[in-house]
């Protein structure tokens, strides 16, 4: 990836900040059913990989692995959906090399201590991290479908004195079933249990995601907030383990597909986002089998056909705490690049334009109302009368976009992104127009612009003279005033 950097020592200043209270994480990577029989390996080899920036503190985050269930396609659960392990990072920070890993087993039991690269990762088990419930935690469970997600704000948590407080009601914790109805939607409080079962009904959602893909399997449900985060297809395997290779902010059309009625579509971002795939050969070689993987679009391909993630025999492989940089097949994977707001690979006046429209002086904790996605209306909150039910406006991409925002001055001290975020951000764009009436070339149309029009114009200065004909009158004021009203792109 390239774009504009007009300061090292910008970057320089971030790097040497220190422990961050806000960062872009996202995660990276899930070795969800390493090979062999029984559990025995999953105990000790399963982990999560999060990636993000260097010392940023995940006090108040979470990461559930919520199961789908599986179904016949009567939408009645042969297995129910339940969350099946949840774990606080609490107290955690991401390494210097920019990772932290939680693995199953504790330190002295887990392998995957013995093949951390010792470059600066952090890492901690999932019985450290475990949430308290009744029950303790386990192996990831590798049947039906799966959802990961990175989770912020949620119902009945707070964080007191740097740790987390559980009221009751909290439920984003290990066997609670998220969704007692089976449609799909993390409960609201409010659903009738699917016939058979006699799950209470909890209040899941409203929850602020960071961070989230899911994959189906056995017919089970998914619970990512849009269809763009889920794998499109995993028929004949169910995916031992992913790795990221992109953060598209939007779909990037950059394949096709056949859907269930076996027309032709779009890829998903997730299709393009992920290597994913059943692993081969010994429980601790990390290789991914290249007959049952799938992976981005290889462009010079044919729309359907995705990267080869072997070359020579070399196969693309995990690597636990480091980047899954693959020579033999030239696969890169994604690193966050400074001042990328809308994570389209390139600093420019778009980035910019989503500051100043979506992030400037924005809350991070800001809400709206929650919409059903069935209605199109909001939900009204039966235990607060008169009130609807709130989501958080910023989710997902937007939800590190903010925090790439926030963090672009990381000693500003302000809680929200600021002039000098703009500052920063608009000296790594550098000179940009985004139409002729923008004077100054800062990317944005104002007051600054009109008045060096007004300025050039009193001085003769060619730059007025909008219509070109020499002269300087009525004319190249109504021409101006014409291509300021245009806005910028």
């Amino acid at each position: 990836m390239k774009f504009a950097s007009k300061s090292l020592g910008v970057i320089a200043l971030m790097m040497a900040a220190g422990t961050n209270a806000s960062g872009q994480v996202v995660i990276n990577e899930v070795y969800e059913n390493p090979p062999g029989s029984g559990s025995s390996n999953d105990a000790v080899l399963e982990y999560i990989e999060l990636y993000g920036t260097p010392g940023m503190d995940l006090t108040g985050y979470c990461i559930g692995q919520l199961k789908g269930g599986e179904d016949d396609g009567d939408d009645i659960p042969e297995e129910a959906s339940e969350i099946d392990e949840a774990f606080s990072l609490d107290g955690l920070t991401i390494g210097s090399n920019g990772f932290l890993v939680i693995y199953n087993g504790t330190a002295a039991q887990s392998l995957i201590p013995l093949f951390l690269p010792n470059e600066g990762e952090n890492s901690a088990s999932f019985f450290d991290t475990h949430i308290p419930t009744t029950d303790s935690n386990g192996n990831l469970n590798n049947d039906g479908s799966s959802t990961y997600l990175l989770i912020r704000k949620r119902p009945f948590h707070s964080i007191v004195d740097g740790a987390s407080v559980y009221e009751p009601g909290y439920s984003i914790r290990k066997d609670v079933d998220q969704d007692v109805d089976y449609d799909g939607k993390l409960d609201l409080g409010f659903e009738i249990p699917t016939s058979g079962t006699s799950d209470p009904v909890r209040v899941i959602d409203p929850i602020q995601i960071i961070d989230g893909f899911a994959w189906s399997n056995a017919g089970g449900k998914e619970y990512v907030r849009s269809s763009e985060q889920e794998i499109s297809n995993t028929d004949g395997f169910n995916p031992d383990a992913a790795s990221r290779l992109a953060y598209y902010g939007e779909n990037p059309m950059l394949g096709q597909r056949l859907n269930s009625d076996m027309e032709v579509v779009p890829t998903r971002t997730a299709d393009e986002s992920f290597i994913y795939g059943d692993l081969t050969g010994a429980s601790v070689d990390f290789t991914y089998d290249e007959t049952r993987y799938g992976a981005p679009t290889d462009q010079s391909g044919d729309g359907f056909t995705d990267i080869s993630i072997t070359e020579g025999g070399d196969n693309f492989k995990l690597t636990p705490g480091t980047f899954n940089d693959h020579a033999a097949t030239g696969i890169i994977q994604f690193r966050f690049v400074t001042g990328d707001l809308n994570f389209d690979g390139v600093v420019d006046a778009a980035d910019l334009a989503l500051f100043d429209s979506t992030f400037a002086g924005a809350d991070f904790d800001a809400t709206e109302d929650f919409i059903d996605e069935d209605t199109g209306m909001p939900i009204p909150d039966a235990n607060n009368p008169g009130s609807n039910y709130q989501s958080y406006v910023f989710q997902d991409r937007l939800a590190n976009g903010y925090l790439a925002a926030l963090g672009l001055d990381p000693i500003d001290g302000e809680t929200t992104p600021s002039a000098s975020d703009r500052a920063v951000l608009a000296n790594l764009v550098g000179p940009t127009m985004c139409n002729g009436a923008d004077l100054n070339s800062d990317g944005v149309l104002d007051f600054f612009d009109i008045s060096g029009f007004l300025t050039a114009f009193g001085s003769m200065d060619p730059i007025a003279d909008f219509n070109s004909d020499g002269a300087f009158d009525f004319f190249d004021i109504s021409a101006f005033l014409s291509v300021y009203a245009q806005g910028c792109p």
